[in-house]
């Protein structure tokens, strides 16, 4: 293949027996195909329990004159009446979840991507509007994202499936929500408020040994290189190192070293990557916002500003003037510059379906809430899809189980020979 020199698209398809791939699979076929440039994918090819072999030993004549009337009636079942009893597969429940669907859609330029932005514990209730979408039909062919957005969608990306997914991020929000475990892993704040160590662990103890290149559906997710002032997207490498990457607010964790460079929150450059999920090729894009919104009240402060005014004006519930901001708010807000900027491009791109639910009210840490933050979400969700439904706009995608079980309360027609 790389003596052909051929600008062809070449990928990779992966066939499984079942919905998984083994940790470090991957990465043995790729590292010695240099010549795959479009990618790998995993499809899970069915097969029947009870596999009959291509060259069955000899047998006797009844006996397999018995097994081909056998299987001929069942080809003449097939056609004449729907409620035909096949050998069970090993197969995905829903139907718009099918890999090939997947892969043709990819080929085709019309894969539908999933974006995810960072917010804390805010971004819980992407799990919830991931299960509305789930329930809507809607597939999802690629997920990209960061800070939490990162952790979820990689559950999403890795399972394929909002049920372990639940599992894992409810238990991951526990941990989060110990303020022993973060009392513990106090240090002396040189670089960060914590070691980090705690917050690896759970990361660690979500994903495991598992590689990006062995999730289930393609995924990528963003970090600051501050290192070399870049932002920087992986789609390989130990899965739990670049999301523990993603995630590390400055000053809370210390940043992640990675051959020589130190990794911090993607969400300083994009919060939400739509434009780098654009340029992969996705035709739709639903993108999940749940950043925290900016202040953007008038100040009438002047030329100059007395911190022992601003700081009387802080606590004055009788003064008509705004709350300058502090020495921090600046600098936070200097740190998201570029990301507002690239969140209000995103709003606006082609293909781009932009939600944000109602979560202004819930905190960075809020992990405690997890089940009140997933309830909305799923809420949130459900009234966002009706309404696009209802309006005619949202994406065609294929029947789900609940629309094809309609069809079949008549019988079908018997085709006459």
């Amino acid at each position: 293949m790389l003596g052909m020199k051929s600008t062809a698209r070449k990928v990779l398809v992966l066939l499984h027996a079942e919905r998984y791939s083994r940790p470090g699979l991957t990465r043995a076929w790729l590292q010695n195909r240099m010549w795959i440039n479009g990618g790998h994918y995993h499809i899970q090819m069915a097969f029947r329990t009870n596999e009959v072999p291509v060259h069955p030993p000899s047998k006797k004549l009844g006996q397999a004159l018995k097994e081909r009337v056998q299987i001929l009636q069942a080809e003449i079942q097939k056609y004449t009446s729907r409620r035909v009893h096949h050998n069970p597969y090993y197969a995905p429940e829903t139907p718009f979840k099918s890999d090939f669907h997947r892969l043709a859609r990819r080929l085709c330029g019309k894969s539908i991507g999933l974006v995810l932005g960072g917010g804390g514990a805010r971004g819980l209730t992407q799990i919830g509007i991931i299960r509305a979408m789930e329930e809507a039909g809607i597939p999802i062919d690629l997920i990209g994202g960061t800070s939490i957005g990162a952790f979820v969608g990689a559950l999403y990306a890795r399972h394929a499936d909002v049920v372990p997914m639940f599992g894992f991020a409810k238990k991951f929000a526990g941990r989060m929500a110990s303020l022993w475990r973060f009392a513990l892993d106090l240090t002396y704040p040189s670089a960060s408020y914590t070691t980090g160590h705690e917050f690896n662990r759970g990361i660690f103890k979500t994903f495991g040994d598992t590689q990006m290149e062995d999730f289930w559906l393609e995924y990528y997710c963003n970090t600051t290189n501050i290192s070399k002032s870049r932002a920087e997207f992986h789609t390989s490498g130990y899965a739990w190192r670049y999301i523990r990457a993603s995630m590390s607010l400055a000053g809370l964790l210390p940043p992640l070293c990675d051959e020589g460079s130190m990794l911090l929150d993607g969400g300083y450059v994009d919060n939400l990557t739509v434009s780098h999920m654009k340029g992969l090729g996705v035709d739709i894009i639903f993108a999940i916002d749940v950043g925290a919104l900016d202040d953007d009240t008038p100040q009438t402060y002047g030329d100059s500003l007395s911190g022992a005014w601003a700081f009387f004006n802080r606590w004055n519930p009788f003064s008509s003037h705004p709350n300058p901001p502090t020495l921090a708010e600046i600098q936070a807000r200097l740190a998201y510059v570029s990301s507002v900027d690239a969140l209000e491009r995103a709003k606006t791109m082609a293909g781009c379906i932009y939600m944000r639910p109602p979560i202004d009210d819930y905190g960075t840490l809020d992990f405690h809430k997890f089940d009140e933050l997933y309830q909305l979400g799923h809420q949130y969700g459900q009234e966002f899809l009706q309404k696009m439904r209802d309006q005619g706009v949202l994406p065609l995608v294929e029947e789900t189980e609940a629309k094809r079980a309609l069809h079949r309360t008549m019988a079908p027609r018997r085709a006459s020979i």
